[in-house]
């Protein structure tokens, strides 16, 4: 087996081990609708698809039946409702998403879960959801996949730079830091923002977290960022 397919093969089953059936469908019938797949391939294909399908059907009766009653739950239940939806194919859940974007109780870390999930799903279609006091509409299938932009991709390559000399947990910490920021920040993006000043406020905050606002200090001066603008997290401002 070539390279494409086996790496086709191995993503299939990634999805699968991670509970992510519907999405593991799609991909094998985008694969299946190309003409000239591989007799061996295909029929291995089609394998996998008959067990996806058998999956889901399952998937639907436990979860997708139960989607109204944890949306319209407790806390929660509507965060159970993030976890299960981030399993299933999107494109067949619009109401529920919506319902859960516009919900004021739910966490916006939560529903940046779902909103980055629709971005790595490709979902053509239109949302819409309050941020920041303002009513705003998205379509998932043009926003930039946090894989994808360079300011994140620059904001990681400092951490690297800065922190691998340290313990490895600190940069590890960094970057988690980061990922909450964006779900906190989705679906805006980073494009207008500075990658150093964004680094500059997540490392300050790693050692804040440390109780070690000396060390931060030093590492300021060190790194020439003591004059740097300041990067206003919105994971220092959940719960305001």
């Amino acid at each position: 087996m070539n390279s494409f397919y086996q790496s086709l093969f191995d993503n299939i089953h990634a999805l699968l081990v991670a509970g992510k059936t519907a999405l593991a469908a799609d991909l094998i019938e985008q694969e299946l609708a190309i003409p000239y797949v591989p007799m061996e391939v295909e029929t291995q294909l089609q394998d996998l698809l008959i067990q996806c399908k058998g999956e889901i059907e399952v998937v639907s009766v436990d979860y997708g039946a139960k989607l109204d009653t944890l949306i319209s739950g407790n806390i929660a239940s509507k965060e159970k409702a993030v976890s299960v939806l981030k399993g299933l194919n999107l494109r067949n859940h619009h109401d529920h998403v919506q319902d859960l974007l516009n919900d004021l109780s739910l966490l916006d870390e939560f529903k940046g879960e779902l909103i980055l999930e629709l971005i790595r799903q490709r979902v053509d279609d239109d949302y819409t959801m309050i941020k920041d006091g303002l009513t705003i509409e998205f379509n998932p299938s043009l926003l930039t996949n946090d894989f994808d932009d360079p300011t994140i991709s620059k904001t990681r390559q400092l951490f690297q730079d800065w922190l691998s000399n340290g313990l490895i947990l600190t940069e590890d910490f960094a970057n988690q830091l980061l990922d909450q920021e964006i779900l906190e920040t989705l679906p805006f993006d980073f494009e207008h923002v500075d990658p150093k000043s964004l680094a500059a406020a997540i490392v300050r905050l790693v050692y804040l977290s440390m109780k070690d606002e000396a060390g931060w200090d030093a590492f300021a001066k060190n790194h020439q960022l003591d004059d740097l603008k300041s990067y206003p997290l919105r994971i220092e401002r959940r719960g305001e």
